[in-house]
């Protein structure tokens, strides 16, 4: 619980600088001219697009270097990327620092294989829920927070206050996961491990995404990721845009959805998932949020006062707040030891990839189409991906044994 505490303290910060940045983003590029597309697309999609290249390849060398290693210097590159986003004067220098930020985004990857490392498989999708809730806490308080800083006297929106308030967050995460978070997978073990592995005569694939092949269960689970993560992707990128021209919500108002949906977000993450899984199990769990979340993008597309909004959070909210944990801890019955780095990146590869397209299609489909399109079109995602998880035959993990 020690090194929970840690790890959850050091993603907490690092989600909250993030969270800082997000809620003026679509503003200041409407401010530089951005097309529709490039107002949703260029803050999460850009960045998801360079953390899909990049994730599994950092998860593959944590299996290699460790976990630490990867959290520290990725969290250094946060502080970089935010320093940048905090002086960027144009669309352009906006968009680079938005690509820097996603290719030094090895966290994610590396702290669910953290938690996977440490944790028996019968209690691990309730520690995943509690990492997991760091982030939704921390994207929580971040928007709040952004949507204060953002707002010129003016009544424009600005990113030099969020970023640099942003990176003197990351440069407390760097500390803390330098001087205070312990390894969990020390050199021995990862040398007992390599060992065990040639000893077998298993040849471990020079690729991350090979193993999609070699588990076509762990192609399913990451397709399911994806749809799910396209239509929170799409909500998330488009809402300060549909909430302000809808119901002519300020920037400030905005980050105050934005902190009530991520709340609800990680009351799932840490409080039900691990409830339901017990009850459940974590493949029903997941499809009870793929449900959540598919009634969530429905309500959104129909909502015509600000109290249909407000369901509409709540629900997609705690949706999306059980189906990251729930899945991760599928996906990591999936993994051997030896490659858990790994699958967890080309997992998180697939809701990176999620990430891109979700707010590609969002500007495009609410200026060409009409208002509600974005969450319809999310919809009817999230239900495919809901049968691609139905017919994952996933491994089932006894509970009982672990005490």
């Amino acid at each position: 619980m020690a090194k929970l505490l840690v790890l959850w303290l050091v993603v907490f910060i690092s989600l909250m600088g993030f969270g800082i940045t997000a809620v003026p983003f679509p503003i200041v590029a409407e401010q530089f001219h951005a097309s529709p597309f490039w107002v949703t697309w260029g803050s999460s999609g850009v960045f998801s697009l360079f953390q899909l290249v990049a994730t599994p390849l950092w998860g593959r060398l944590s299996d290699q270097i460790g976990r630490k290693p990867v959290l520290v210097v990725s969290l250094i590159g946060a502080f970089v990327a935010y320093v940048w986003t905090a002086y960027a004067d144009g669309l352009v220098l906006l968009i680079a620092a938005r690509a820097f930020a996603g290719l030094m985004s090895g966290n994610l990857s590396a702290a669910f294989a953290y938690v996977s490392d440490i944790t028996e498989p019968g209690n691990r999708a309730r520690y995943l829920g509690i990492i997991s809730s760091a982030f939704g806490l921390g994207f929580a308080a971040g928007p709040v927070l952004g949507g204060q800083l953002g707002r010129m006297p003016d009544g424009t929106a600005t990113l030099f206050a969020p970023g640099l308030t942003a990176a003197a967050l990351t440069l407390v995460a760097i500390v803390g996961a330098m001087f205070f978070l312990k390894e969990s997978l020390p050199a021995h073990v990862r040398a007992e491990r390599k060992a065990v592995v040639a000893a077998s005569g298993v040849r471990e694939s020079a690729s991350p995404f090979k193993l999609l092949g070699r588990k076509p269960v762990l192609a399913g689970l990451s397709f399911a990721a994806l749809a799910v993560s396209c239509g929170g992707a799409a909500m998330q990128s488009i809402y300060p845009i549909w909430a302000r021209d809808i119901f002519q919500l300020q920037l400030n108002a905005i980050g105050a959805h934005f902190g009530v949906f991520a709340c609800c977000s990680a009351v799932g993450q840490a409080v039900l998932t691990g409830i339901l899984a017990k009850r459940m199990g974590e493949k029903n769990v997941a499809l009870l949020a793929v449900a959540g979340v598919t009634v969530g993008l429905v309500l959104f597309a129909l909502a015509h006062s600000i109290f249909a909004t407000w369901v509409a959070l709540i629900v997609l909210g705690l949706g999306l707040g059980i189906f990251t944990p729930s899945v991760t801890s599928l996906v990591s019955f999936e993994a051997e030891p030896t490659n858990r780095g790994a699958v967890m990146g080309v997992f998180n590869a697939g809701s990176s990839a999620g990430r891109v397209l979700g707010p590609a299609y969002a500007g495009e489909s609410y200026r060409h189409m009409a208002a509600g399109a974005p969450f319809l079109i999310s919809a009817i995602l999230t239900v495919v991906g809901g049968i691609f998880l139905l017919r994952a035959r996933t491994q089932r993990v006894t509970r009982a044994a672990t005490t």
